[in-house]
């Protein structure tokens, strides 16, 4: 009988040449560790790890392998974080002198610290005369030898965890506040934890283990440097069997590393989320909460490049800034002001803002927030508070300890910091997720704690980077809502960059259009929808737009085609012609009567929009164009893709916008 059921997906054959080699490899790297349990007198073992010898070399091993894990960590993770994070010449000198150790002969690094550090050395007669300290045949020439070759194992793994996290994080931590020290002990660190404890344990485990470099610079002396492998060594000579035992204490200590580690031998930067991120439900309606907002009062000077104070009870900040470089323009907004930042990909948007924080080489600004000229200042003082697209909530911290953060870089008491912090959740709405981490959020909530966060810190410019951007249509309702409430009582200036024209028209008293860096247009929301100057701005609004120059009829396409309207520009201008979707009328027959622009074309594609449909017309007399019209209609003119048609605009319904 036919057995019934789902039927297996064939998998593809195993090829036999890989696999042998394969098969030969594991046993290979195998048979000597059988060779050890195989031959290891486990009846005396217990003896063989309990002698004098061996308790004395394994206390000196332990001893040496935590001095140099320690030092390993002290001089490991800044040259980890500077080979990630910083540029500078000779960057793969370095990294290859930080990783020699790995591939170098240890007897060969034993000589070179011999030669460096040993009474007829470089550094050795020096250290000798001036400090009185003597490394070779001492405890600390051990833990010298065994840092050596160690070390590079936490750079390697450090390094790669800090080059897998994205800036952002300590980009965001630095615009609430925090100085570059602070940012890494409080972000980087707890962000790349994976890679710091796996660089960690493979760096006390290689330190446990070294012979060659320690025998050859530090010697062999019992109670001060003969460690457990060097023990073996003369154990190997007098008595085998507990060198064998000796050798299995090892290959246990190394193996039980080895699978702690779980073959992670470059931690990667974790959310370490313990539950999934929790669905937009109605826990995203605004909930009770204070009246008012707390008072962005003076901030506390922190640490040694402390924060610039705030004049009491100012709480308004106008804002100057002429940017240079890609993105090249003036911006001048008085306090209160919201400006939406719009234009295509590539445009310089997302450069703007950033020369505003002082994050970006590509361009710079010259920045003025109030009475103060913060362009010279880092980023941790410029007072401009940055929201990612994403947010960029830390991982590690729940939602309170996120809002408290800006407070506490600048120096505000814990408890203060997390009163306010509270308070801000509160008002919009989220207050009661203050103990859930970001991976307990849904991505309406996160961005409501995101913006709570940034507003907490006191800043005098808030700008956004698409921060609705990820949301579903009813969480960007009710988040854009929240928003528009809470931006109404800022006194600082903020910018928003977003593709969504309702963000725009909604959020913002100021649109400003840029494109190649440029700014095209800075009018009022109204403004721009009526006589947008961009092609791209007015088919987000909806519109047909095409650029060309005008004629004493019109203007002349610059894909070809010639568009007659009532009210030309001066001919010879650049412009920009704008149609409303609803204005184009389409025909199975060429029409007669008044419309003075007809073109013959074809049905592209159809797409609901609301209880209308948008119909794509390509055409080669003229640009592709949409066209707005009722499923009735549709109906009525038979359209479907491929169907032939003609398009007719009336000169009057055409609007000629000069760039």
């Amino acid at each position: 009988m036919k057995r019934s059921g789902v039927r297996r997906t064939p998998r593809a054959r195993t090829p036999v040449t890989l696999v042998v080699p394969a098969l030969l490899a594991v046993a290979f790297l195998t048979l000597p560790l059988i060779g050890v349990l195989v031959r290891t007198q486990w009846d005396e073992l217990a003896d063989h790890l309990t002698s004098p010898g061996t308790v004395e070399a394994l206390r000196l091993s332990l001893v040496v392998s935590f001095w140099a894990l320690g030092l390993s960590l002290l001089l490991g993770v800044p040259l980890a974080w500077l080979l990630a994070r910083v540029s500078f010449p000779g960057k793969a000198i370095v990294r290859s002198l930080v990783l020699l150790p790995m591939v170098l002969p240890p007897t060969v690094g034993g000589v070179a610290l011999l030669l460096a550090f040993g009474r007829r050395g470089l550094l050795g007669p020096w250290l000798e005369g001036t400090f009185g300290i003597t490394l070779p045949f001492h405890t600390s020439g051990a833990v010298l030898a065994a840092t050596f070759v160690a070390m590079p194992f936490l750079v390697i793994s450090l390094e790669g965890a800090l080059g897998g996290l994205r800036p952002r994080y300590e980009e965001t931590a630095a615009s609430l506040g925090a100085p570059p020290v602070r940012v890494f002990l409080t972000v980087t660190l707890p962000m790349v934890a994976p890679g710091l404890i796996a660089g960690a344990a493979l760096t006390w485990a290689r330190a446990l283990g070294e012979f060659g470099a320690t025998i050859t610079f530090a010697g062999n002396l019992p109670g001060t440097t003969q460690t457990l492998p060097l023990q073996v060594y003369l154990l190997l000579q007098d008595e085998p069997e507990a060198a064998t035992s000796v050798s299995l204490l090892l290959l246990a200590i190394a193996m039980a590393v080895l699978i702690a580690l779980r073959g992670r031998w470059t931690g990667t930067p974790s959310d370490r989320r313990t539950r999934r991120p929790a669905p937009d439900t109605g826990d995203d309606t605004p909930g009770p909460g204070p009246s008012s907002a707390p008072s962005p009062g003076a901030a506390v000077p922190h640490g040694e490049q402390p924060v610039e104070k705030q004049p009491p009870g100012d709480r308004s900040w106008a804002l100057h800034a002429e940017v240079t470089g890609f993105t090249r323009l003036t911006l001048d907004a008085g306090p209160g002001t919201t400006i939406a930042v719009v234009g295509p990909n590539g445009a310089g948007k997302t450069t703007l803002l950033r020369a505003l924080l002082g994050l970006t080489p590509r361009a710079h600004a010259t920045l003025r927030l109030g009475d103060t000229d913060v362009t010279a200042l880092p980023p941790h003082r410029r007072h401009v508070a940055w929201v990612p697209q994403d947010g960029a909530l830390f991982p590690h911290m729940n939602a309170l300890a996120n809002t408290a953060y800006g407070l506490r870089a600048q120096g505000v008491p814990r408890a203060e910091a997390r009163r306010e912090a509270r308070a801000w959740l509160d008002r919009l709405g989220v207050g009661h997720l203050a103990h859930r981490r970001p991976a307990q959020l849904s991505g309406g909530q996160a961005q409501r704690v995101a913006l709570a966060r940034a507003l907490a810190a006191r800043p005098r410019l808030l700008v956004l980077d698409e921060p609705l951007a990820a949301l579903d249509q009813t969480t960007r309702a009710q988040v854009r809502h929240t928003l528009r409430t809470h931006l109404a009582g800022f006194g600082g200036v903020c910018l928003i960059v977003t593709h969504d024209p309702v963000e725009a028209v909604s959020l913002a008293q100021r649109v400003l259009v840029l494109d190649e860096g440029r700014a095209l247009q800075d009018d009022a929301p109204a403004e721009v929808t009526r006589h947008p100057r961009s092609p791209w701005v007015a088919r987000m609004l909806g519109r047909n737009a095409w650029p060309g120059t005008a004629t004493s009829e019109g203007l002349a396409l610059d894909g070809g085609g010639t568009l007659v309207a009532a009210e030309p520009p001066e001919p010879g201008t650049p412009a920009l012609a704008i149609v409303a979707p609803e204005a184009v009328s389409l025909h199975r027959e060429r029409p007669g009567g008044s419309p003075r622009n007809v073109w013959p074309g074809t049905v592209r594609e159809i797409t609901a929009s609301g209880s209308r449909l948008r119909v794509l017309v390509a055409s080669e007399l003229a640009p592709d164009l949409v066209a707005e019209i009722t499923p009735q209609a549709a109906a009525e003119l038979g359209l479907a893709d491929g169907v032939s048609v003609w398009t007719s605009v009336k000169a009057t319904e055409a609007t000629i916008v000069p760039l």
